[in-house]
């Protein structure tokens, strides 16, 4: 059993608006790992470097995805069969929600889930997106809904907050870890979907050329984050009809220029046209 000193407390808001909270079962977590070797403790330190700095995400079982659905590595959060609510570690494996008690998959997968939010009160794109959703409310309501999830209002200001979700590669920490978004990423920020993985009805980012061994937190802060800005700046580029004319000017196409993550001196040309191009 974990001392309550060393518990990784996790809450969540379920059914109509509930605050539930439990602790991370670590051993039951564990043995949904085969790259721990059955060692909670090896587990623990990426848990706990990733929700130091991502305090929301939710320790979840997941399903690998199989080669019909993605020729990569990939996968999926597993829900609950009776009320589809996010399975997690508490208590063994459960429903978030109900706390029903829950089988984990044959070979399951652990991995993180939740949102990342992003401010963006004041970005050309908002306006469009606004107007598109008003669309979306007309014809597609359930599908209006998920956007409407993802769209934060806080003190004033807006953050659009995709859904992710990092899973832990069977060969962990010797393969970099499979970090998927839901299909409607994408379709908020009206751009193509690109230097991703296609995954069925989710994409697997392309954050990597080569891997190099390093904590999990370090992929969400110095990978995806930096993905979701520069997604955020293509969006912007796209709404006021520049983004062709950003990309002529860099000499880049629009893969290329995903490839400038973790490339200090081109990632700072990109902000530089950026910002020429939506100077008033």
């Amino acid at each position: 059993m974990t001392d309550a000193a060393d518990a990784i407390a996790q809450q969540k808001v379920v059914g109509e608006g509930r605050l539930r909270r439990w602790n991370v079962d670590l051993e039951a977590m564990a043995a949904c790992a085969r790259w721990t070797r059955g060692q909670s403790s090896l587990l623990a330190d990426e848990l706990r470097g990733l929700l130091r700095a991502f305090p929301t995400l939710i320790a979840a079982v997941g399903r690998s995805l199989d080669d019909d659905r993605c020729w990569v590595e990939a996968a999926e959060p597993v829900t609950c069969p009776d009320c589809s609510a996010l399975v997690v570690f508490d208590r063994g494996v459960r429903c978030a929600d109900c706390q029903r008690a829950v089988e984990p998959p044959r070979e399951p997968v652990v991995g993180l889930v939740g949102r990342l939010p992003a401010l963006i009160s004041g970005r050309p794109f908002v306006a469009a997106l606004d107007h598109r959703l008003v669309e979306l409310r007309r014809s597609q309501r359930a599908q209006a809904r998920l956007w409407e999830r993802a769209l934060l209002l806080v003190d004033g200001k807006r953050y659009l907050a995709p859904r992710y979700g990092l899973w832990f590669a069977e060969s962990w920490p010797h393969s970099d870890p499979p970090v998927m978004v839901w299909g409607e990423y994408f379709e908020m920020l009206d751009i193509p979907p690109d230097h991703v993985y296609y995954a069925d009805q989710y994409f697997r980012l392309c954050l990597y050329a080569s891997w190099r061994e390093q904590p999990a937190v370090r992929v969400l802060q110095n990978r995806v984050v930096p993905r979701l800005l520069i997604d955020l700046m293509v969006a912007d580029l796209q709404a006021v009809q520049r983004l062709e004319l950003a990309l002529e000017r860099l000499d880049l196409t629009l893969y290329q220029l995903y490839n400038t993550l973790g490339r200090p001196r081109e990632a700072e040309a990109f902000q530089r046209v950026y910002q020429e191009l939506l100077r008033p």
